[in-house]
């Protein structure tokens, strides 16, 4: 009888390590299931949600970015070459019915200019001047709130993905607290590492706004300074214009 009870708890003292560690490969092998990519995001919860929509909104701003800003926005020599012949024959009244039809920046200033040209045709050349500055900040801050968008993402992303793992670790110590299991470290594990996910998707978000933030300012910047050349040229012509029509009895 001794010798078949020493028998059964050596079986018994075998089998409870194989045991563990077959439970310990299970968990192991469920916790790398539940790594993959998918199930990762899944589980990072709710903050998905705004961060989804933060990229939307990203790649939304920057493809409206690329079509915009352009060249093509500010002037084109089609414009000014349609423009010639009005300045040549003097004709204020033809220029601004064309430059009312188009949607260039520089055709909006001498559209401006030549609106208040019509309310009053005695204006001075600083006053010409003041119209047609005041014109030309109001499109150059149109067009550098454009690139802000961007950079307003790009500084949210982040912080709402860094919330969304602050979030995450809170609920998985909780859980861990809650949990008497011994593989509790390994369920910590996996937590932390799924929390962090929102912060790795927010930092995506985030570094990508920012480097296309970067890229449309320094062509925004080109923008206006063609904007500011072209104008300037156009302002002096109508208040030359506007002196020979004052001068002619």
């Amino acid at each position: 009888m001794k010798r078949f009870f020493l028998a059964g708890a050596g079986l018994l003292a075998a089998t409870i390590p194989a045991l563990a560690q077959t439970s310990g490969n299970d968990a192991v092998t469920e916790l790398a299931k539940d790594t993959s990519l998918l199930s990762m995001v899944a589980s990072a919860g709710w903050v998905m949600i705004p961060l989804a929509l933060a990229s939307m909104i990203t790649l939304s701003l920057i493809i409206f970015c690329f079509f915009t800003l352009t060249e093509k926005s500010i002037t084109s020599p089609e414009l000014l070459e349609r423009m010639e012949p009005f300045f040549e024959n003097e004709d204020l009244e033809g220029l601004a019915n064309y430059v009312a039809e188009r949607p260039q920046a520089t055709a909006r200033i001498v559209d401006r200019i030549l609106q208040f040209l019509e309310r009053h045709p005695d204006a001075n050349a600083e006053a010409i001047s003041a119209v047609a500055e005041a014109e030309g900040n109001r499109i150059a801050a149109s067009l550098n709130q454009r690139v802000l968008f961007i950079m307003d993402v790009g500084v949210l992303a982040p912080l709402l993905g860094l919330f969304g793992t602050v979030v995450g670790i809170l609920n998985s110590f909780g859980h861990i607290a809650q949990e008497a299991s011994p593989m509790r470290t390994m369920l910590l594990a996996g937590g932390v590492s799924q929390a962090l996910v929102s912060t790795a998707a927010g930092l995506t978000i985030g570094i990508t706004a920012m480097a296309f933030y970067a890229y449309f300012r320094g062509r925004v910047g080109h923008l206006i300074s063609i904007l500011e050349s072209e104008a300037t040229l156009l302002t002096q012509e109508l208040i030359l214009l506007s002196k020979r029509h004052r001068l002619t009895p």
